[in-house]
């Protein structure tokens, strides 16, 4: 039942894998798909919303990144930020630089739809900060398109030189993704910025740059387009005969005119360029044709109409028409700079708000860092108090067991020492002289010591009573004994006396265990007790005055006595753990 259970979960699985990998490699279609076909892109995406709730999470944020992009590319407009945010959020920690870059480029998106325009440049900014331009799949396309984005958001801003460094970027971003075309609509985009910034003689250059560029790729149409505002220029600096000559190139090969002469929606403006013309040439009735034409269309046109119509009354000195273009013109340019001033307003507005978030989450920040510093400061003298504590204790703790041990081996030497006086009175018991009344002194005396001493003896812990042994004087005898650089000399049977009642009473039941067996003999009583208080085998060998092959048959033998276990090696380790 069991097998079948994981045979039934197995299959599951890899089901579960195989569906995966098709919603990746459908993933992955979409993708190339997007740039050339956004709308039938997010028609294949809308259609996989029903298998969703199937996806990973990695799979699900792709689906989720490539369908916003999809919509952006669509021109749909984003009400809200909060999809935007969550993918941020999760790009940043599992993505590749180009996820990063895509998904900041989309929160700005939101927050430019969204009015927010200082917080969509720092968005757009974020983005091209995450691409890495040094990796061969470095998505340029895109780079290319957020560097659009800037340019156009420090147009808003009123800043020239930002906004010429960003087309720059974007000329540059898209001739690496191949795209020729928009690479010299970069170069073109920035005949404006000079415009703006007084440099006009910039702005003819790069207009004749761009015409060479777009004429060298067979593109006619734009090479013709990027004389509309050459034109003006030449017109104002008085040029007409080279204003006439790219004239006659805009109006015959731009494509930008209808059957009836009239221009493409958006480019009326050349109607002015076209009146100041026929104006320098005194043609007055084709000047004001064009001037009045300029009427009919959005708010921006009646100011240059208006500057147009006076220019021509004033060559022709009728005073009341003057008079009534001066008020119109003056009405016109003061409704303008409402305009702008309003627009100017708002754009401020937006700017401190944003400066405003941006403090209060600075101050946010500052205050999230000091409570950090503070908790680890807090943490590290929590730290270094409870090791100075723990230090305090394992010293004082060794410093009490080694006082304890210390007392435990005066009271084991004392009751050795009472031992041998006890013995030695029992030798004097005949002799009934001064030497026999001192003997029974010392030994009471030794006795209320010892009896003293045992009452806290009895209170040690059993690893201090063995630590106390180490310390006695019998001990220490035999490992003078054993060692080297001394002359052997092997422990009589008083010594081996001696040893043995210390061990006993150490209250250690093991050794009372060996010391009392039975079934040891006393060289393997002597042996079990010499390896218990840590001797070697070279002290064993000293100690025991034996050989090498005695000594191991000596621990085979109480081994497999005390401990059913044929072997010399376990030994030790039995006598130890026991």
């Amino acid at each position: 039942m069991r097998k079948l259970i994981y045979i039934v979960l197995s299959f599951l699985l890899l089901g579960s894998c195989v569906g995966q990998r098709r919603h990746d490699t459908s993933l992955r279609r979409v993708q190339i798909l997007l740039n050339d076909a956004p709308d039938s892109a997010l028609v294949l995406l809308d259609s996989m919303e029903a298998f969703s709730a199937g996806f990973s999470r990695g799979t699900r944020m792709h689906w989720l990144l490539l369908r916003l992009s999809a919509q952006n590319k669509c021109d749909s407009v984003f009400r809200s930020d909060s999809l935007q945010l969550m993918l941020v959020g999760y790009f940043d920690h599992h993505g590749t630089p180009n996820e990063r870059m895509t998904a900041h480029y989309l929160l700005g998106r939101a927050y430019s739809d969204m009015g927010e325009a200082p917080r969509a440049l720092k968005c757009f900014l974020d983005a091209v900060s995450c691409a890495d331009t040094t990796a061969i799949d470095c998505d340029y396309s895109s780079l290319f398109r957020v560097y659009g984005q800037i340019a156009m958001s420090y147009r808003q801003q009123c800043m020239p030189e930002n906004e010429l460094g960003a087309w720059k970027n974007y000329e540059k971003y898209a001739l690496c993704a191949g795209d020729v075309y928009n690479s010299i609509r970069g170069r073109e985009m920035t005949m404006g910025v000079y415009y703006d910034m007084g440099d006009t003689t910039a702005c003819l250059r790069v207009s004749d740059q761009c015409h060479h560029m777009y004429t060298e790729q067979k593109m006619y149409q734009e090479a013709a387009n990027v004389y509309q505002m050459a034109i003006y220029i030449h017109l104002l600096n008085g040029n007409d005969k080279k204003a006439e000559e790219l004239m006659h190139i805009f109006e015959n090969e731009a494509g930008v005119f209808d059957s009836q002469g009239n221009i493409s929606k958006g480019r009326e403006v050349y109607y002015y360029s076209k009146g100041l013309f026929y104006l320098h040439k005194h043609r007055n009735d084709s000047a004001e044709f064009y001037f009045r034409k300029l009427l009919d269309f959005h708010f921006n046109c009646d100011f240059q109409a208006y500057k147009g119509l006076l220019s021509l009354y004033n060559n022709k000195g009728n005073v009341d028409s003057i008079s009534k273009y001066t008020a119109l013109y003056e009405e016109s340019v003061n409704q303008l700079l409402d305009k702008n001033q309003s627009e100017a307003m708002a754009q401020m507005t937006a700017v401190y708000d944003y400066h405003k978030m941006e403090m209060e989450a600075k101050m946010m920040a500052d205050k999230m860092k000091k409570t950090k510093w503070r908790a680890a400061i807090f943490l590290t003298t929590l730290v270094f108090l409870l090791l100075l504590g723990c230090f305090y204790y394992s010293h004082n703790k060794k410093k009490k067991d080694k006082e304890l041990a210390s007392l435990g081996a005066s009271y084991l030497n004392l009751k050795t020492q009472y031992e041998l006086t006890v013995q030695e009175v029992d030798h004097l018991k005949n002799d009934k002289g001064k030497l026999e009344e001192e003997k029974v002194m010392d030994a009471q005396v030794m006795k209320s010591q010892i009896d003293e001493l045992e009452k806290k003896y009895k209170t040690l812990s059993q690893k201090t009573k063995d630590n106390a042994l180490d310390l006695c004087d019998i001990v220490k005898k035999f490992k003078g004994m054993a060692s080297p650089k001394k002359p052997n000399v092997s422990p009589s049977s008083k010594d081996w006396k001696l040893l043995l009642d210390a061990a006993l009473s150490s209250d250690n039941p093991l050794y009372k265990k060996i010391i009392l067996s039975k079934k040891l003999i006393p060289q393997e009583i002597y042996l079990c007790t010499l390896m218990m208080l840590h001797f070697t085998n070279n002290d064993l060998l000293v100690l025991l005055n034996t050989s090498a092959q005695r000594l191991t048959n000596l621990k085979i033998s109480a081994n497999q006595k005390l401990f059913g276990e044929k072997t010399a090696k376990t030994l030790s380790q039995n006598l130890s753990t026991t």
